[in-house]
Protein backbone atom coordinates (compact mmCIF):
# COMPACT_ATOMS: atom_id res chain seq x y z
CA UNK A 1 0.00 0.00 0.00
CA UNK A 2 0.81 3.76 -0.14
CA UNK A 3 2.49 5.82 2.65
CA UNK A 4 -1.27 7.74 2.61
CA UNK A 5 -3.09 4.36 3.01
CA UNK A 6 -1.02 3.02 5.77
CA UNK A 7 -0.98 6.53 7.28
CA UNK A 8 -5.32 6.48 7.05
CA UNK A 9 -5.54 2.72 8.23
CA UNK A 10 -3.34 3.67 11.20
CA UNK A 11 -5.39 6.47 12.67
CA UNK A 12 -8.63 4.72 11.68
CA UNK A 13 -7.87 2.22 14.45
CA UNK A 14 -7.38 4.74 17.53
CA UNK A 15 -10.28 5.97 19.68
CA UNK A 16 -10.28 9.46 18.95
CA UNK A 17 -11.83 9.79 22.43
CA UNK A 18 -8.56 8.07 24.37
CA UNK A 19 -6.43 9.66 22.41
CA UNK A 20 -7.79 13.56 23.95
CA UNK A 21 -7.86 11.79 27.64
CA UNK A 22 -3.76 10.75 26.53
CA UNK A 23 -2.72 13.96 25.48
CA UNK A 24 -4.17 15.75 28.42
CA UNK A 25 -2.50 19.31 28.88
CA UNK A 26 0.55 20.42 27.10
CA UNK A 27 3.34 21.58 28.71
CA UNK A 28 6.35 23.64 27.08
CA UNK A 29 6.50 21.50 24.46
CA UNK A 30 7.07 23.40 21.51
CA UNK A 31 9.54 25.95 22.92
CA UNK A 32 12.66 26.14 21.97
CA UNK A 33 15.64 28.69 21.11
CA UNK A 34 18.81 28.03 18.78
CA UNK A 35 21.73 30.05 18.76
CA UNK A 36 25.35 30.50 17.57
CA UNK A 37 24.72 29.35 13.83
CA UNK A 38 28.14 28.34 11.84
CA UNK A 39 28.56 27.41 8.26
CA UNK A 40 31.39 25.96 6.34
CA UNK A 41 32.52 26.59 2.26
CA UNK A 42 32.02 23.59 0.14
CA UNK A 43 34.54 21.02 1.11
CA UNK A 44 35.22 17.60 -0.85
CA UNK A 45 32.29 14.69 0.50
CA UNK A 46 34.70 12.44 1.62
CA UNK A 47 36.36 15.12 3.81
CA UNK A 48 35.99 14.28 7.64
CA UNK A 49 34.11 16.61 10.23
CA UNK A 50 36.03 20.33 9.79
CA UNK A 51 37.68 21.50 12.51
CA UNK A 52 35.99 24.86 14.48
CA UNK A 53 38.33 27.39 12.08
CA UNK A 54 36.49 26.45 8.68
CA UNK A 55 33.17 27.56 10.20
CA UNK A 56 32.00 30.67 9.73
CA UNK A 57 29.01 32.72 11.35
CA UNK A 58 25.83 32.38 10.06
CA UNK A 59 22.53 34.16 10.55
CA UNK A 60 19.73 32.01 11.47
CA UNK A 61 17.02 32.00 14.06
CA UNK A 62 14.51 29.33 16.43
CA UNK A 63 12.55 27.88 13.03
CA UNK A 64 16.41 27.59 10.82
CA UNK A 65 18.27 29.42 7.72
CA UNK A 66 17.72 29.77 4.60
CA UNK A 67 21.09 30.84 2.70
CA UNK A 68 22.73 30.14 -1.07
CA UNK A 69 22.32 26.97 -3.31
CA UNK A 70 23.72 23.21 -2.39
CA UNK A 71 26.87 22.05 -4.02
CA UNK A 72 26.97 18.73 -5.89
CA UNK A 73 27.32 15.30 -5.31
CA UNK A 74 31.05 15.39 -4.55
CA UNK A 75 30.80 18.45 -2.33
CA UNK A 76 29.58 18.84 1.09
CA UNK A 77 28.61 21.90 3.19
CA UNK A 78 28.32 21.59 6.92
CA UNK A 79 26.28 23.60 9.90
CA UNK A 80 26.44 23.52 13.43
CA UNK A 81 24.20 25.72 15.77
CA UNK A 82 23.19 25.24 19.63
CA UNK A 83 19.92 24.44 20.29
CA UNK A 84 18.15 24.98 23.80
CA UNK A 85 14.95 23.06 25.58
CA UNK A 86 13.06 23.43 28.82
CA UNK A 87 11.84 20.32 28.41
CA UNK A 88 12.51 17.10 27.14
CA UNK A 89 10.72 16.56 23.53
CA UNK A 90 10.86 15.49 19.84
CA UNK A 91 11.30 18.62 16.82
CA UNK A 92 11.42 17.66 13.28
CA UNK A 93 14.51 18.43 11.34
CA UNK A 94 14.41 19.10 7.77
CA UNK A 95 17.71 20.15 5.89
CA UNK A 96 18.85 20.44 2.19
CA UNK A 97 21.12 17.69 1.21
CA UNK A 98 21.60 14.04 -0.50
CA UNK A 99 21.52 10.51 0.69
CA UNK A 100 25.12 10.98 1.98
CA UNK A 101 24.03 13.67 4.47
CA UNK A 102 24.70 12.87 7.67
CA UNK A 103 22.97 14.71 11.41
CA UNK A 104 24.82 14.21 14.53
CA UNK A 105 23.72 15.27 18.07
CA UNK A 106 26.19 16.11 20.79
CA UNK A 107 28.46 14.35 18.62
CA UNK A 108 26.42 11.49 17.92
CA UNK A 109 25.18 10.41 14.82
CA UNK A 110 21.50 10.37 14.10
CA UNK A 111 19.80 6.96 12.61
CA UNK A 112 20.03 8.20 8.81
CA UNK A 113 16.71 7.23 6.75
CA UNK A 114 17.96 3.92 4.83
CA UNK A 115 16.11 4.07 1.78
CA UNK A 116 17.40 7.17 0.34
CA UNK A 117 16.60 7.79 -3.09
CA UNK A 118 19.26 8.69 -5.74
CA UNK A 119 17.67 12.09 -6.57
CA UNK A 120 16.91 12.91 -2.62
CA UNK A 121 17.07 16.75 -2.11
CA UNK A 122 16.05 16.81 1.37
CA UNK A 123 16.18 14.75 4.63
CA UNK A 124 14.00 15.12 7.56
CA UNK A 125 13.88 12.77 10.90
CA UNK A 126 13.15 13.26 14.10
CA UNK A 127 15.59 15.37 16.55
CA UNK A 128 14.48 13.56 20.33
CA UNK A 129 16.15 16.50 22.38
CA UNK A 130 16.71 16.48 25.99
CA UNK A 131 16.12 19.35 28.89
CA UNK A 132 18.94 22.17 28.20
CA UNK A 133 21.61 22.84 25.69
CA UNK A 134 22.59 20.55 22.85
CA UNK A 135 24.73 21.00 19.43
CA UNK A 136 23.69 19.94 16.34
CA UNK A 137 26.34 19.44 13.43
CA UNK A 138 24.48 18.73 9.89
CA UNK A 139 26.52 17.38 6.91
CA UNK A 140 24.64 18.67 4.15
CA UNK A 141 26.06 16.66 1.23
CA UNK A 142 25.43 17.86 -1.78
CA UNK A 143 22.64 16.81 -4.16
CA UNK A 144 21.69 15.96 -8.09
CA UNK A 145 19.81 19.09 -8.74
CA UNK A 146 20.32 22.48 -7.11
CA UNK A 147 18.29 23.71 -4.09
CA UNK A 148 18.65 25.97 -1.82
CA UNK A 149 20.73 25.28 1.63
CA UNK A 150 18.12 25.28 4.12
CA UNK A 151 17.09 24.05 7.88
CA UNK A 152 13.95 23.66 9.27
CA UNK A 153 12.93 22.76 12.58
CA UNK A 154 9.49 22.45 13.97
CA UNK A 155 7.43 20.59 16.37
CA UNK A 156 4.48 18.55 16.05
CA UNK A 157 2.83 19.88 19.29
CA UNK A 158 2.23 23.55 18.01
CA UNK A 159 -0.73 22.79 15.99
CA UNK A 160 -2.24 20.93 19.08
CA UNK A 161 -1.92 24.10 21.14
CA UNK A 162 -3.72 26.28 18.85
CA UNK A 163 -6.44 23.45 17.65
CA UNK A 164 -6.64 21.25 21.17
CA UNK A 165 -9.11 18.76 18.85
CA UNK A 166 -7.60 15.12 17.90
CA UNK A 167 -9.95 14.95 14.72
CA UNK A 168 -9.72 18.63 13.67
CA UNK A 169 -5.77 18.25 12.95
CA UNK A 170 -4.80 16.78 9.52
CA UNK A 171 -3.67 13.37 9.35
CA UNK A 172 0.37 14.41 8.67
CA UNK A 173 -0.14 15.60 11.94
CA UNK A 174 -1.68 13.48 13.92
CA UNK A 175 0.66 11.16 12.73
CA UNK A 176 3.70 12.89 14.00
CA UNK A 177 2.43 12.90 17.41
CA UNK A 178 1.69 9.47 17.73
CA UNK A 179 4.89 9.19 16.59
CA UNK A 180 6.83 11.46 19.09
CA UNK A 181 9.34 8.94 21.44
CA UNK A 182 8.90 11.85 24.40
CA UNK A 183 5.20 12.44 24.06
CA UNK A 184 2.37 11.26 25.84
CA UNK A 185 1.51 8.90 22.87
CA UNK A 186 4.73 7.13 23.03
CA UNK A 187 3.05 4.16 24.93
CA UNK A 188 0.42 3.05 22.83
CA UNK A 189 1.19 -0.45 20.89
CA UNK A 190 0.55 1.68 17.89
CA UNK A 191 4.01 4.05 18.53
CA UNK A 192 6.58 2.01 16.50
CA UNK A 193 4.21 1.71 13.27
CA UNK A 194 3.36 5.67 13.31
CA UNK A 195 7.36 5.91 14.19
CA UNK A 196 8.44 4.00 10.99
CA UNK A 197 5.58 5.48 8.92
CA UNK A 198 6.05 9.28 10.09
CA UNK A 199 9.92 9.18 8.63
CA UNK A 200 9.31 8.03 5.46
CA UNK A 201 6.28 10.18 5.29
CA UNK A 202 8.26 13.47 6.16
CA UNK A 203 10.93 12.03 3.55
CA UNK A 204 8.87 11.80 1.21
CA UNK A 205 6.95 15.34 1.50
CA UNK A 206 9.85 17.62 1.96
CA UNK A 207 11.32 15.98 -1.62
CA UNK A 208 7.92 16.59 -3.07
CA UNK A 209 8.40 18.62 -6.31
CA UNK A 210 5.61 21.29 -6.34
CA UNK A 211 4.27 23.15 -9.09
CA UNK A 212 1.71 26.10 -10.02
CA UNK A 213 -1.38 24.66 -11.48
CA UNK A 214 -4.39 26.91 -12.92
CA UNK A 215 -7.85 26.74 -12.07
CA UNK A 216 -10.82 27.79 -14.18
CA UNK A 217 -12.92 29.95 -12.87
CA UNK A 218 -16.90 28.45 -11.60
CA UNK A 219 -17.78 31.36 -14.17
CA UNK A 220 -15.93 32.45 -16.84
CA UNK A 221 -15.38 36.28 -17.13
CA UNK A 222 -17.17 38.13 -20.04
CA UNK A 223 -14.74 38.74 -23.01
CA UNK A 224 -15.31 41.79 -24.63
CA UNK A 225 -14.19 43.46 -28.11
CA UNK A 226 -11.74 45.89 -27.03
CA UNK A 227 -12.30 49.64 -28.57
CA UNK A 228 -8.89 49.92 -31.00
CA UNK A 229 -7.19 47.29 -29.33
CA UNK A 230 -6.84 49.52 -26.22
CA UNK A 231 -6.49 47.24 -23.38
CA UNK A 232 -8.32 49.68 -21.13
CA UNK A 233 -11.60 50.28 -23.27
CA UNK A 234 -13.47 46.44 -23.83
CA UNK A 235 -16.81 48.54 -24.71
CA UNK A 236 -17.46 46.40 -27.57
CA UNK A 237 -19.78 42.79 -28.46
CA UNK A 238 -19.09 39.79 -25.88
CA UNK A 239 -17.34 36.97 -27.70
CA UNK A 240 -16.90 33.27 -26.86
CA UNK A 241 -14.55 30.75 -27.12
CA UNK A 242 -14.30 29.12 -30.38
CA UNK A 243 -12.37 27.41 -33.00
CA UNK A 244 -11.24 28.70 -37.08
CA UNK A 245 -14.27 27.45 -38.95
CA UNK A 246 -11.94 26.49 -42.10
CA UNK A 247 -10.37 23.90 -39.97
CA UNK A 248 -13.51 22.01 -39.09
CA UNK A 249 -15.88 22.47 -35.62
CA UNK A 250 -15.16 21.32 -31.94
CA UNK A 251 -16.06 17.52 -31.14
CA UNK A 252 -19.36 16.62 -30.33
CA UNK A 253 -20.06 17.43 -26.66
CA UNK A 254 -16.42 19.18 -26.36
CA UNK A 255 -16.29 21.90 -23.68
CA UNK A 256 -15.69 25.45 -25.24
CA UNK A 257 -13.02 25.54 -23.18
CA UNK A 258 -9.03 24.62 -22.81
CA UNK A 259 -10.25 20.75 -23.01
CA UNK A 260 -12.71 21.42 -26.28
CA UNK A 261 -9.27 23.06 -27.87
CA UNK A 262 -7.00 19.92 -26.89
CA UNK A 263 -9.67 17.57 -27.97
CA UNK A 264 -9.99 19.76 -31.21
CA UNK A 265 -6.88 19.46 -32.09
CA UNK A 266 -5.65 16.02 -31.54
CA UNK A 267 -8.87 15.17 -32.86
CA UNK A 268 -8.80 12.77 -36.29
CA UNK A 269 -10.48 15.62 -38.12
CA UNK A 270 -8.30 17.91 -38.04
CA UNK A 271 -6.19 18.69 -41.35
CA UNK A 272 -3.07 20.50 -39.90
CA UNK A 273 -1.67 19.70 -36.54
CA UNK A 274 -0.66 15.69 -37.24
CA UNK A 275 0.94 16.77 -40.24
CA UNK A 276 2.88 20.14 -39.13
CA UNK A 277 4.43 17.72 -36.21
CA UNK A 278 5.25 14.97 -38.05
CA UNK A 279 6.87 17.54 -40.60
CA UNK A 280 8.98 18.44 -37.81
CA UNK A 281 9.89 14.81 -36.89
CA UNK A 282 10.63 14.62 -40.85
CA UNK A 283 13.05 17.39 -40.62
CA UNK A 284 14.91 16.75 -37.03
CA UNK A 285 15.57 13.29 -38.79
CA UNK A 286 16.09 13.82 -42.55
CA UNK A 287 17.30 17.78 -42.35
CA UNK A 288 14.85 19.42 -44.09
CA UNK A 289 10.73 18.50 -44.11
CA UNK A 290 8.19 17.50 -46.51
CA UNK A 291 6.98 20.62 -46.35
CA UNK A 292 9.93 23.11 -46.83
CA UNK A 293 8.59 25.67 -45.00
CA UNK A 294 7.73 24.35 -41.75
CA UNK A 295 6.73 27.48 -40.14
CA UNK A 296 4.25 28.17 -42.16
CA UNK A 297 1.44 25.15 -43.60
CA UNK A 298 -0.52 28.14 -45.34
CA UNK A 299 -0.77 29.59 -48.84
CA UNK A 300 2.19 30.90 -48.66
CA UNK A 301 4.61 28.13 -47.76
CA UNK A 302 5.64 25.28 -49.73
CA UNK A 303 4.10 22.41 -50.87
CA UNK A 304 4.74 18.95 -49.81
CA UNK A 305 7.40 17.16 -52.00
CA UNK A 306 5.58 14.24 -51.35
CA UNK A 307 1.91 14.68 -50.00
CA UNK A 308 0.71 10.84 -50.04
CA UNK A 309 3.63 10.21 -47.62
CA UNK A 310 2.37 13.31 -45.47
CA UNK A 311 -0.76 12.23 -45.33
CA UNK A 312 0.17 8.42 -44.31
CA UNK A 313 2.62 9.54 -41.59
CA UNK A 314 0.03 11.88 -40.16
CA UNK A 315 -2.78 9.20 -40.08
CA UNK A 316 0.08 6.35 -38.71
CA UNK A 317 1.54 9.28 -35.96
CA UNK A 318 -2.73 9.52 -34.83
CA UNK A 319 -3.42 5.72 -34.87
CA UNK A 320 -0.03 4.99 -32.89
CA UNK A 321 -1.68 6.76 -30.45
CA UNK A 322 1.09 10.32 -31.30
CA UNK A 323 3.66 7.85 -30.16
CA UNK A 324 6.91 9.72 -31.23
CA UNK A 325 9.14 6.71 -30.61
CA UNK A 326 7.60 4.65 -33.07
CA UNK A 327 7.46 7.40 -35.89
CA UNK A 328 11.31 8.22 -35.04
CA UNK A 329 11.93 3.90 -35.09
CA UNK A 330 9.58 3.75 -38.85
CA UNK A 331 11.62 6.59 -40.28
CA UNK A 332 14.97 5.57 -39.43
CA UNK A 333 14.77 2.42 -40.15
CA UNK A 334 13.50 3.07 -43.75
CA UNK A 335 14.99 2.19 -46.91
CA UNK A 336 15.19 6.26 -47.57
CA UNK A 337 16.83 7.35 -44.43
CA UNK A 338 18.93 3.79 -45.20
CA UNK A 339 20.31 5.04 -48.68
CA UNK A 340 24.09 6.11 -49.23
CA UNK A 341 24.13 9.90 -49.19
CA UNK A 342 26.03 10.04 -51.97
CA UNK A 343 25.85 12.97 -54.93
CA UNK A 344 24.09 10.81 -57.67
CA UNK A 345 25.12 12.31 -60.69
CA UNK A 346 22.14 10.92 -62.79
CA UNK A 347 19.65 12.31 -60.59
CA UNK A 348 18.76 16.53 -61.60
CA UNK A 349 17.93 16.92 -57.70
CA UNK A 350 20.57 18.91 -56.47
CA UNK A 351 18.36 19.55 -53.26
CA UNK A 352 17.31 15.80 -52.77
CA UNK A 353 13.76 16.77 -52.62
CA UNK A 354 13.45 13.23 -53.76
CA UNK A 355 14.98 11.51 -51.39
CA UNK A 356 16.52 9.65 -53.49
CA UNK A 357 19.79 9.47 -51.03
CA UNK A 358 20.46 9.74 -48.00
CA UNK A 359 20.51 12.82 -45.38
CA UNK A 360 23.23 14.76 -45.18
CA UNK A 361 24.10 17.67 -42.77
CA UNK A 362 25.85 19.09 -40.05
CA UNK A 363 24.50 18.30 -36.57
CA UNK A 364 22.59 20.64 -34.04
CA UNK A 365 25.07 22.55 -31.76
CA UNK A 366 23.55 20.20 -28.92
CA UNK A 367 24.25 16.90 -30.13
CA UNK A 368 27.42 18.37 -31.05
CA UNK A 369 28.02 18.66 -27.66
CA UNK A 370 26.39 15.60 -25.71
CA UNK A 371 27.74 13.03 -28.25
CA UNK A 372 31.07 14.30 -27.37
CA UNK A 373 30.46 13.73 -23.55
CA UNK A 374 28.83 10.44 -24.17
CA UNK A 375 32.19 9.06 -25.88
CA UNK A 376 34.31 10.53 -23.69
CA UNK A 377 32.28 8.08 -20.66
CA UNK A 378 32.08 11.81 -19.11
CA UNK A 379 28.15 12.87 -19.30
CA UNK A 380 25.98 13.28 -16.51
CA UNK A 381 22.75 11.97 -17.39
CA UNK A 382 20.80 12.93 -14.51
CA UNK A 383 17.71 14.28 -15.89
CA UNK A 384 15.98 17.84 -14.13
CA UNK A 385 16.65 20.72 -12.38
CA UNK A 386 18.28 24.42 -13.31
CA UNK A 387 20.51 25.26 -16.00
CA UNK A 388 24.27 24.42 -15.56
CA UNK A 389 27.56 26.60 -16.19
CA UNK A 390 30.12 24.69 -18.40
CA UNK A 391 33.21 26.36 -19.29
CA UNK A 392 33.16 30.08 -21.71
CA UNK A 393 35.81 33.29 -21.96
CA UNK A 394 35.92 35.38 -19.53
CA UNK A 395 34.39 38.54 -19.65
CA UNK A 396 31.64 38.05 -22.21
CA UNK A 397 28.53 38.61 -19.38
CA UNK A 398 29.99 41.46 -18.00
CA UNK A 399 30.89 43.40 -21.37
CA UNK A 400 26.91 43.12 -21.87
CA UNK A 401 25.61 43.77 -18.75
CA UNK A 402 23.84 46.41 -17.09
CA UNK A 403 26.24 47.79 -14.32
CA UNK A 404 23.38 46.88 -11.64
CA UNK A 405 22.38 43.01 -13.47
CA UNK A 406 22.86 39.96 -11.41
CA UNK A 407 23.84 38.20 -13.91
CA UNK A 408 26.89 40.15 -15.29
CA UNK A 409 29.52 37.88 -13.81
CA UNK A 410 29.79 33.81 -15.01
CA UNK A 411 30.77 31.35 -12.44
CA UNK A 412 31.33 28.02 -14.45
CA UNK A 413 30.02 25.07 -12.80
CA UNK A 414 33.48 23.42 -10.82
CA UNK A 415 31.52 19.91 -10.35
CA UNK A 416 30.27 17.16 -12.43
CA UNK A 417 26.95 18.80 -13.22
CA UNK A 418 29.09 20.77 -15.53
CA UNK A 419 29.11 17.97 -18.00
CA UNK A 420 25.20 17.30 -18.28
CA UNK A 421 23.19 17.49 -21.71
CA UNK A 422 23.34 20.87 -23.73
CA UNK A 423 19.74 20.70 -22.81
CA UNK A 424 20.50 22.31 -19.42
CA UNK A 425 23.02 24.91 -20.77
CA UNK A 426 22.38 28.10 -18.83
CA UNK A 427 20.60 30.16 -21.45
CA UNK A 428 21.29 34.12 -21.03
CA UNK A 429 19.22 35.44 -23.67
CA UNK A 430 21.53 38.57 -24.35
CA UNK A 431 24.05 36.79 -23.90
CA UNK A 432 23.75 32.62 -24.83
CA UNK A 433 27.16 30.00 -24.47
CA UNK A 434 29.52 30.77 -27.57
CA UNK A 435 29.86 27.04 -28.83
CA UNK A 436 26.33 27.15 -28.78
CA UNK A 437 25.65 30.24 -31.28
CA UNK A 438 29.28 29.07 -32.83
CA UNK A 439 26.97 26.21 -34.28
CA UNK A 440 23.80 28.44 -35.30
CA UNK A 441 21.62 27.36 -32.02
CA UNK A 442 18.73 30.22 -31.81
CA UNK A 443 18.53 33.42 -29.01
CA UNK A 444 15.54 31.86 -28.34
CA UNK A 445 14.13 35.21 -28.06
CA UNK A 446 11.82 34.42 -30.69
CA UNK A 447 9.88 30.91 -32.03
CA UNK A 448 12.44 28.84 -34.10
CA UNK A 449 11.32 25.66 -36.40
CA UNK A 450 13.74 25.33 -38.81
CA UNK A 451 17.64 26.31 -37.85
CA UNK A 452 20.10 27.67 -40.12
CA UNK A 453 23.37 25.43 -40.48
CA UNK A 454 26.63 27.23 -41.72
CA UNK A 455 30.26 26.04 -41.82
CA UNK A 456 33.15 28.86 -40.84
CA UNK A 457 36.90 28.39 -39.78
CA UNK A 458 36.00 29.48 -36.43
CA UNK A 459 34.09 26.36 -35.90
CA UNK A 460 36.90 24.81 -35.85
CA UNK A 461 38.76 26.78 -33.50
CA UNK A 462 36.29 26.07 -31.55
CA UNK A 463 36.58 22.09 -31.87
CA UNK A 464 39.39 21.86 -31.57
CA UNK A 465 40.63 24.07 -28.76
CA UNK A 466 37.73 24.77 -26.41
CA UNK A 467 38.03 23.94 -22.72
CA UNK A 468 35.46 21.08 -22.29
CA UNK A 469 36.70 19.65 -26.26
CA UNK A 470 39.68 18.95 -24.70
CA UNK A 471 38.59 17.05 -22.03
CA UNK A 472 36.41 15.42 -24.18
CA UNK A 473 39.18 14.17 -25.93
CA UNK A 474 41.54 13.20 -23.09
CA UNK A 475 38.89 10.73 -21.57
CA UNK A 476 37.68 9.59 -25.16
CA UNK A 477 41.42 8.56 -25.19
CA UNK A 478 41.66 6.95 -21.60
CA UNK A 479 38.66 4.97 -22.99
CA UNK A 480 40.52 3.83 -25.81
CA UNK A 481 43.71 3.01 -24.46
CA UNK A 482 41.69 1.00 -21.86
CA UNK A 483 38.78 -0.91 -24.00
CA UNK A 484 41.04 -2.16 -26.78
CA UNK A 485 44.85 -3.36 -26.92
CA UNK A 486 45.86 -2.74 -30.93
CA UNK A 487 45.73 0.89 -32.59
CA UNK A 488 44.00 -0.42 -35.84
CA UNK A 489 41.20 -1.58 -32.98
CA UNK A 490 41.16 1.68 -31.25
CA UNK A 491 41.14 3.41 -33.97
CA UNK A 492 37.90 1.48 -35.66
CA UNK A 493 36.42 1.88 -31.71
CA UNK A 494 36.74 5.36 -31.88
CA UNK A 495 34.48 5.96 -35.32
CA UNK A 496 32.40 2.98 -33.95
CA UNK A 497 31.73 5.04 -30.90
CA UNK A 498 31.10 8.52 -33.03
CA UNK A 499 30.27 7.40 -36.43
CA UNK A 500 28.55 3.64 -36.01
CA UNK A 501 30.86 2.38 -38.14
CA UNK A 502 34.76 1.08 -38.88
CA UNK A 503 37.45 3.99 -39.85
CA UNK A 504 37.93 3.52 -43.84
CA UNK A 505 40.71 2.65 -45.21
CA UNK A 506 42.22 6.29 -45.77
CA UNK A 507 41.13 7.17 -42.23
CA UNK A 508 43.09 4.24 -40.68
CA UNK A 509 46.07 5.08 -42.56
CA UNK A 510 45.75 8.77 -41.90
CA UNK A 511 44.93 7.85 -37.81
CA UNK A 512 48.00 5.94 -37.47
CA UNK A 513 50.45 8.39 -39.18
CA UNK A 514 48.71 11.07 -36.82
CA UNK A 515 49.34 8.92 -33.45
CA UNK A 516 52.85 8.30 -35.02
CA UNK A 517 53.86 11.55 -35.34
CA UNK A 518 52.43 12.82 -31.63
CA UNK A 519 54.31 9.94 -29.65
CA UNK A 520 57.57 11.02 -31.60
CA UNK A 521 56.67 14.91 -30.46
CA UNK A 522 55.65 14.18 -27.03
CA UNK A 523 58.81 11.98 -26.65
CA UNK A 524 60.42 14.38 -27.13
CA UNK A 525 58.73 17.69 -25.54
CA UNK A 526 57.19 15.56 -22.28
CA UNK A 527 56.28 18.65 -20.54
CA UNK A 528 54.08 19.40 -23.39
CA UNK A 529 52.37 15.77 -22.49
CA UNK A 530 51.74 16.87 -18.57
CA UNK A 531 50.20 20.35 -19.82
CA UNK A 532 48.08 18.51 -22.26
CA UNK A 533 46.52 15.80 -19.78
CA UNK A 534 46.61 18.42 -16.92
CA UNK A 535 44.36 20.88 -18.87
CA UNK A 536 40.85 21.15 -17.23
CA UNK A 537 38.62 20.46 -13.70
CA UNK A 538 38.60 16.98 -14.11
CA UNK A 539 41.98 15.57 -12.57
CA UNK A 540 43.83 12.78 -14.93
CA UNK A 541 43.56 9.74 -12.42
CA UNK A 542 44.11 6.92 -15.45
CA UNK A 543 47.34 5.91 -14.39
CA UNK A 544 48.30 5.31 -18.30
CA UNK A 545 52.03 6.14 -19.77
CA UNK A 546 51.94 10.15 -20.14
CA UNK A 547 52.91 9.57 -23.91
CA UNK A 548 50.78 7.24 -25.11
CA UNK A 549 47.91 8.93 -23.82
CA UNK A 550 48.95 12.40 -25.03
CA UNK A 551 49.28 10.92 -28.39
CA UNK A 552 45.74 9.40 -28.65
CA UNK A 553 44.29 12.58 -27.05
CA UNK A 554 45.34 14.39 -29.98
CA UNK A 555 43.91 11.74 -32.30
CA UNK A 556 40.59 11.94 -30.76
CA UNK A 557 40.48 15.92 -30.57
CA UNK A 558 41.72 15.44 -34.41
CA UNK A 559 38.72 13.01 -35.03
CA UNK A 560 36.04 14.96 -32.86
CA UNK A 561 36.39 17.74 -35.05
CA UNK A 562 36.32 16.12 -38.17
CA UNK A 563 33.19 15.71 -40.40
CA UNK A 564 32.99 11.93 -38.87
CA UNK A 565 32.13 13.69 -35.54
CA UNK A 566 29.78 16.51 -36.69
CA UNK A 567 28.51 15.68 -40.00
CA UNK A 568 25.09 13.04 -40.88
CA UNK A 569 26.17 11.41 -44.43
Amino acid sequence: MSIKADRDQLLGHLDAVEIQKEIGEIDQRGDWETDEWKITGNIPAESPIPTEEAFENLKGNKNGFKKGTMSYRDEAAWVSFKISSPVRQTLWLTFSGGPDSVAYLDGNPIAPFRNALADQRFVSLPLVMNEGDQIVLLKMAGTEVSVQKEVKLQSPWNQWKDEQDWLSLAPGARLQLLADVTGPLAGLNSWGAAESLARKAAMAESNFTTTLVAKDLPKPRVTKVLHRGEYSEPTGDALSPGVLSVMGDLPEGAPRNRLGLAKWLTSRDHPVVARVLINQVWQRVFGVGLVRTPEDFGLQGQQPTHPELLDWLAIEFQESGWDLKHMIRLMMTSRSYKQDSAWRSELNDPENRLFARGPSYRLDAEVIRDMGLWAANIMDPHMGGEGVKPYQPGGMWQALAHPASNTKLYEADRSLRAYRRSLYVYWKRTSPHPMMTLFDAPSRETSCVRRSRTNTSLQSLGLFNESQRIEMARFLAERLLKERFRDRERIDYLFTLIASRPASSNELSACLELVDTMRKRYQAEPKDADSLLSFGQLENTSQLPKIEHAAWTQLTATVLASDASILLY
